[in-house]
C-alpha cells in the first residue's frame, strides 16, 4: 500500500475511489466501506484509497486526549493495508483546516488535487467547518462536479449499529469480548516494556510492565486474559491493569505475566490483544492472599481458553 502524508505528490495517474471517515479501530461498519470503495475501484478500473486526517478531528475541535483512540495511526495504516487498499493518503488536520466549509473541501482537495472519481461513506459521514456537509450534501456537490457517490448502511450487531464510540465504551468497562464482536478482531493496545517494581517476580509471576500512549483507549482495571504478540508470536497471558491497592500503588500500570515463557522482553515492544475479562480489582489483606487469587485467576483463564479453543498451536 503506497501511504501520502499530504497531497502534494499525489500523481493522477489512474482514477481514484477514495474512502472518507476517521476510521479509527477499522471496525466492522469500517470494513463495509473499504469493501464497497475497493468493489467500485475494480469495476471503474480505478485504484482504491482512503483519506484520514491526523490527529483525530476531535482531538482538535475539542482539545487533546478528548477522544483516545482504539487505533493510532500506525496500527490503523496497518489494519487498512491488511485489507489490500491501494493508497492512503494522511491529511493533517488542525484549526485552520477544521475552517473549511463543506464545498471548499470537495472543490480544493477532491477535485482539484486528487482529481477523484468517486467517494465512498458511511451513513452518517459528516465533513467540513463544524460538520455542517452531511452525505446528501456530498451527493448534491457530486453532480455539481462530477463524480460518484456511494452511501453504506449502517452495520447491525447484536441490533446495535456498530461505532467507534460504542467499542470504546465498552472496551473502557472492560466488556473487551463484546467489542470484539464489533470490531471483528481482539481490540488491543501496543507498548514498549519498561522496568516496574518487580512485585510479580516476588509473587511467582513474573511481569512486563508496558507503557502506552496516553491518547490511546485502555480497558477497564482488572485482570484479562490476553494474547501477547512479541516478534511475531502469541503468548497466552495474564494481564493486570490498575494501581496495585493491596501494596498502596500511586499510578495506574498494565502489568502483563506472559505464561511459558521466559526471557528478558526490556525495552521490547508489545502487542497486546484482550480476550475477556476475568475479575475487578480487588484489595487483599496480604501479599500471600494477593498470591492465592492469582493462582484462582490462572485456573479461570485455562477454562476460557479451553473453552473458545483459541491458538490451539500454543500451549497452556
Amino acid at each position: 500500500m503506497e501511504v501520502l502524508y499530504g497531497i502534494d505528490e499525489y500523481i493522477n495517474d489512474q482514477p481514484l475511489i477514495l474512502a472518507l471517515g476517521n476510521f479509527d479501530g477499522l471496525h466492522l461498519g469500517h470494513r463495509q466501506i473499504l469493501k464497497a470503495a475497493q468493489k467500485k475501484a475494480k469495476e471503474l478500473d480505478a485504484r482504491s484509497g482512503i483519506l484520514i486526517f491526523n490527529p483525530h478531528p476531535l482531538n482538535v475541535i475539542n482539545g487533546p486526549q478528548e477522544t483516545p483512540l482504539l487505533t493510532p495511526l500506525p496500527a490503523k495504516l496497518k489494519l487498512i493495508e491488511e485489507m489490500g487498499i491501494d493508497l492512503a493518503i494522511i491529511l493533517p488536520f488542525d484549526q485552520e483546516f477544521a475552517s473549511i466549509f463543506p464545498e471548499d473541501f470537495v472543490r480544493k482537495f477532491l477535485i482539484n488535487k486528487l482529481k477523484i472519481k468517486g467517494v465512498v461513506i458511511g451513513f452518517d459521514y459528516s465533513f467540513g467547518y463544524r460538520g455542517l456537509g452531511k452525505a446528501d450534501d456530498l451527493k448534491n456537490l457530486a453532480k455539481r462536479f462530477g463524480f460518484q457517490v456511494e452511501i453504506v448502511n449502517p452495520v447491525l450487531v447484536d441490533n446495535r449499529i456498530v461505532s467507534s464510540s460504542l467499542i470504546r465504551n465498552l472496551i473502557k468497562s472492560g466488556e473487551v469480548n463484546v467489542a470484539c464482536r464489533y470490531l471483528g478482531y481482539y481490540p488491543f493496545i501496543e507498548g514498549k516494556v519498561i522496568e516496574g517494581e518487580g512485585r510479580g517476580k516476588f509473587l511467582g509471576y513474573p511481569t512486563a510492565n508496558l507503557s502506552v500512549d496516553k491518547n490511546v483507549v485502555v480497558p477497564g482495571n482488572g485482570v484479562y486474559l490476553t494474547l501477547t504478540c512479541l516478534r511475531g508470536n502469541n503468548y497466552y497471558s495474564l494481564t493486570n491493569i490498575g494501581y496495585n491497592p493491596t501494596f498502596k500503588g500511586k499510578f495506574r500500570n498494565i502489568e502483563v505475566h506472559m505464561m511459558k515463557f521466559q526471557g528478558n522482553i526490556y525495552n521490547h515492544e508489545l502487542r497486546l490483544k484482550f480476550v475477556q475479562k476475568i475479575r475487578a480489582e480487588r484489595t487483599f489483606s496480604n501479599s500471600e492472599e494477593l498470591k492465592e487469587q492469582i493462582g484462582k485467576d490462572f485456573k479461570v483463564a485455562k477454562e476460557i481458553i479451553k473453552r473458545c479453543f483459541l491458538y490451539k498451536n500454543i500451549q497452556l
